[in-house]
């Protein structure tokens, strides 16, 4: 966040309280104020899961860090608190079980936090580290274990390093004074495992008035610039994030709209070659808001655009045109472009819940399954019980207009279909019949049977209870299995569809 810029207005809405909020393929399931815990307003947000698979929100209020579990969405509750030094900013990043926090107060230091007993209810302040003082973001690449402060504001905002993989509780300060020599707003940091880069630890970084920027950090001692990349109307260059296969960067500019007047825009860069990483396209929610944090999954963009909230856009089609598929508006009063409303937004827990961190509401924890959800064709279909009267069930798809008429007493067909992800946060199957009552299955290749599943709101089965990884073998293949008891002696079936969410 553009620390310049920022004001006492975004507090002014802090006393609002049951809106309506807008929203389009998003539901909420709930929601922290920062009256709640003594606060005045709030910042960032971060998500952890811990060992055992339980899933867990931080969330950064001007005056301490809130530690929230999401695993059940029916029981959403805080387990743990951790203050700070008063402040409107704030930082939060983890790696294995720590959480680090910085703030932009004088002297406030890197705050290092212990998770390993979070399922038990414990979150402990285990130190501060006290240089750098102060630092506006953090970044951590979990792949080389090392952690950056973007923003430190001593000397000119220098980008420290320090190293976690001896203990994460303990980091330790490496390489160069500055990994960079001019301030980084914010930044991804990541080790690249394959291709022409492999080994590299490259560094995206937002450069404020210049552009994006971005570094070889592999040798902490001697980190270089490979690309400075400017584009039309730069404002505030602020953060941004890779697309799956990190052949492109989706980046947001705090002060385009307010600067230039243009509609709430993200930038789209080619980085396929980092030497020659370019700006390639552009796209807009075309609302006049401000677009602050965004983040990637499996090519779906979440962005977090102050007084319009979350936005969802889905690049996996067309990684430089993104399509909208979902939004839910934080704050109801307007879209105009001022600091007020959402500030962050993490999409990255297994389950596929995501946060909203809203600088006058807190933290909202949303379900966006319905904006994400993503229909895989059936690649084969066959009868194990009952008679097709079309050889294979060929015709049987989420598109075909012609229902497939199964004969017998007992039907029973099963499906394979094949997902675009191998990362998925659900698996269902849908389809259509002239039954009402069906038994629907899905393949659990971890333990070598069917698994029941039952319907959702959007008529899609789903396994209750259950992940995800154990109904994708290694080819990402899928099955599912529909049971049906016709009293006529048959049964039509048609649109048959595996759904996913990635």
């Amino acid at each position: 966040m553009g620390g310049a810029v920022f004001g006492l207005a975004c507090l002014s809405t802090l006393a609002l309280a049951g809106p309506e909020y807008a929203a389009q393929g998003v539901k909420l399931l709930k929601n922290f104020p920062p009256s709640d815990f003594g606060a005045a307003s709030g910042n960032t947000c971060w998500g952890y899961v811990s060992p055992s698979g339980r899933e867990y929100g931080l969330m950064g209020f001007d005056n301490k860090t809130l530690v929230v579990e999401v695993t059940d969405p029916n029981d959403i509750k805080v387990v743990g608190e951790v203050p700070h030094t008063k402040g409107l900013w704030s930082d939060i990043k983890t790696y294995k079980s720590a959480a680090y926090v910085s703030t932009e107060n004088a002297a406030s230091g890197l705050q290092v936090i212990d998770l390993s007993k979070v399922d038990e209810g414990e979150v402990r302040l285990v130190r501060t580290i006290p240089s750098p003082g102060r630092s506006h973001t953090i970044a951590v690449d979990e792949v080389s274990g090392f952690l950056y402060t973007c923003g430190s504001r001593e000397g000119t905002g220098t980008t420290t390093c320090f190293d976690l993989k001896a203990d994460p509780l303990n980091p330790t300060q490496v390489g160069a004074k500055t990994m960079t020599p001019v301030y980084q707003h914010e930044a991804q940091v990541v080790t690249y495992t394959e291709g022409p880069y492999k080994g590299k630890q490259v560094f995206f970084g937002g450069g404020e008035g210049r552009g994006l920027e971005i570094f070889d950090v592999t040798d902490k001692d001697n980190p270089s610039l490979i690309r400075r990349v400017a584009y039309p109307f730069v404002g505030y260059c602020h953060q941004g994030w890779l697309s799956s296969d990190r052949k492109y960067y989706y980046v947001n500019d705090e002060f385009d709209e307010t600067t230039n007047s243009i509609a709430t825009r993200t930038l789209v860069f080619d980085v396929s070659v980092l030497e020659n990483a370019e700006l390639v396209s552009t796209y807009t929610t075309g609302k006049p808001s401000i677009d602050h944090n965004l983040y990637t999954r499996n090519d779906f963009v979440y962005h977090a655009n102050y007084t319009t909230g979350l936005w969802i856009f889905n690049a996996n089609d067309n990684r430089t045109s993104p399509q909208m598929v979902g939004y839910f508006d934080t704050h109801p009063e307007n879209d105009d472009a001022v600091f007020e409303g959402a500030w962050s937004n993490y999409p990255l827990l297994p389950s596929g819940i995501v946060l909203i961190s809203d600088i006058n509401r807190g933290l909202f924890v949303v379900d966006v399954t319905d904006a994400t959800k993503v229909k895989m064709p059936v690649t084969s279909a066959k009868a194990v019980k009952g008679e097709a009267s079309r050889e294979d069930l060929e015709g049987l798809s989420s598109v075909d207009t012609q229902a497939v008429t199964v004969k017998g007493k007992d039907i029973q067909i099963e499906f394979e279909g094949k997902s675009r992800w191998s990362g998925l946060a659900k698996v269902g199957f849908g389809f259509e019949s002239d039954q009402k009552d069906a038994t629907v299955e899905l393949w659990d290749y971890k333990e070598g049977k069917w698994v029941g599943a039952k319907a959702d709101d959007g008529a899609t089965f789903r396994p209750e209870g259950r992940g995800t990884a154990q109904f994708l073998n290694g080819e990402k293949m899928m099955k599912a299995r529909v049971t049906l008891k016709p009293s006529g002696g048959k049964a039509s079936v048609n649109h048959a569809s595996f759904v996913v969410n990635p």
